[in-house]
């Protein structure tokens, strides 16, 4: 994660995102518009500390997180406080998932939340063909992606969806969301980050 990351180039270990670390990781990784990505990234991330998706929510919660498969408090309460099974229900049938478990299995992971099976196998090709992981490692130890992989999973992400060039906040938001949650944080981030750069 983080701290990993800090460590590795030289700077202040302390886990926490700030100037230096975000100044480090644009170089490291040759960004664009690092304000724009550390925006939506942080807001994702919770400042870069998230590690996997918090799936544990109370039967209110569900209904407002994910109304479409919650219409019924009584519906919610069979999944309150249960991060498999609410996975394998949200995620399971799409994005690649086909067995059984793989909702859960492949559970948002890493600075951006990579979800599904198939952006894991995805993130895994890109990673090989840079050569840093040897083929099936991360679809075998999917917790990879935020053990070794943190920004990573992140930059793929953007690289995958053509998001570098994107220079609206509300239009990044949306491809990177799929809607606008959380919009004012993100304008808020990188209006901050970008006083960094």
């Amino acid at each position: 994660m983080l701290i990993d990351f800090q460590k590795k180039y030289g700077l202040v270990a302390d886990g926490v995102f700030g100037k230096n670390t975000a100044r480090k990781i644009a170089e490291v990784f040759n960004i664009k518009y690092p304000a724009l990505f550390f925006g939506q990234v942080c807001h994702e991330s919770t400042n870069l500390t998230l590690k996997e998706e918090n799936l544990n929510y109370t039967a209110s919660r569900l209904q407002e997180v994910f109304p479409s498969y919650f219409k019924t408090y009584s519906k919610a309460k069979e999944y309150e406080r249960n991060p498999k099974k609410l996975a394998n229900l949200v995620y399971g049938g799409r994005m690649g998932n086909i067995n059984p478990n793989d909702g859960y299995y492949f559970r948002g992971r890493g600075a951006i939340q990579l979800t599904g099976r198939d952006n894991y196998k995805e993130f895994e090709n890109w990673l090989v063909k840079k050569g840093l992981c040897k083929p099936n490692e991360i679809m075998n130890n999917p917790d990879l992606v935020w053990k070794e992989f943190y920004i990573e999973s992140a930059i793929f992400f953007f690289d995958k969806n053509n998001l570098w060039n994107i220079s609206n906040v509300t239009t990044l938001t949306k491809r990177v969301n799929g809607g606008t949650n959380g919009l004012q944080d993100r304008i808020n981030k990188t209006t901050q980050y970008a006083k960094w750069f």
